[in-house]
């Protein structure tokens, strides 16, 4: 009998830490309420994400409440003031399409080309450009005016494989991006200065450490020879930062 309440026992204690997390965020959310304390700007994960300011321990959690709820999603960008005009649901092929997507006029850094981006992307990227001002100033001592990319929208699979998963590109829900514009007017690649002892390698260092804090799929050179020039970032469901 002994035996047989020993799992029970130890699922008890494996849920502990769980438990003591979830009363942790309820009596921050309680003082927030009742106004107990002054918590910072995007410290509770059931809040709308202010993109203005810093992503916080719950960026994941609030990126994804963005994403199953268009409507807030639309709001978080209105609220950082980024210009977009929502653009109609498509479908192109067999489980390519986008809905929910915007046309991105324009972000506080412009990225090239105004792409079609799933509305979750669109927020995600607004918020990494908070994130990469900061890294930019403090390796480059310069400010990013533009970023390159490869695309967001291609009805493809994986690695553009005849057979397999389809990409999150052909949802929209990816970008490619392979450089960044200085202020200076010098440029920062991917192909170039990825993993250099120079201030652009350490800024790209630091460019995809914080993508990482923000969309759940960053995937660059360290992955693989195919992203061997750019950062695929995305909002798919897994988890990976390479």
């Amino acid at each position: 009998m002994e035996g047989e309440r020993t799992p029970a026992v130890r699922q008890r204690g494996r849920a502990w830490p769980l438990l003591l997390l979830a009363l942790v965020i309820a009596a921050a959310g309680l003082a927030w309420r009742e106004r107990w304390i002054e918590l910072p700007p995007n410290a509770l994960p059931w809040d709308l994400p202010d993109l203005t300011q810093p992503p916080l321990m719950f960026a994941h959690l609030q990126i994804s409440g963005l994403v199953e709820r268009p409507e807030r999603c639309f709001a978080a960008l209105s609220n950082a003031q980024v210009k977009y005009t929502r653009v109609q649901d498509r479908v192109t092929g067999d489980r390519c399409g986008y809905t929910n997507a915007v046309r991105l006029d324009g972000l506080p850094i412009p990225v090239e080309h105004r792409p079609t981006a799933s509305c979750g992307l669109a927020a995600a990227l607004a918020w990494y450009e908070h994130e990469l001002s900061g890294v930019a100033e403090r390796t480059l001592n310069a400010r990013i005016v533009r970023i390159e990319h490869f695309g967001t929208f291609a009805c493809r699979n994986i690695n553009s494989e005849s057979d397999g998963q389809r990409s999150e590109h052909a949802t929209a829900n990816a970008i490619d991006v392979a450089g960044y514009v200085l202020s200076n007017g010098r440029v920062v690649t991917v192909a170039r200065d990825w993993n250099k002892p120079t201030p652009e390698g350490r800024f790209l260092a630091g460019a995809h450490d914080a993508a990482c804090r923000v969309f759940n799929g960053v995937l660059g050179p360290d992955y693989n020879r195919l992203h061997v020039d750019h950062f695929h970032l995305d909002l798919g469901q897994y988890r990976i930062c390479r």
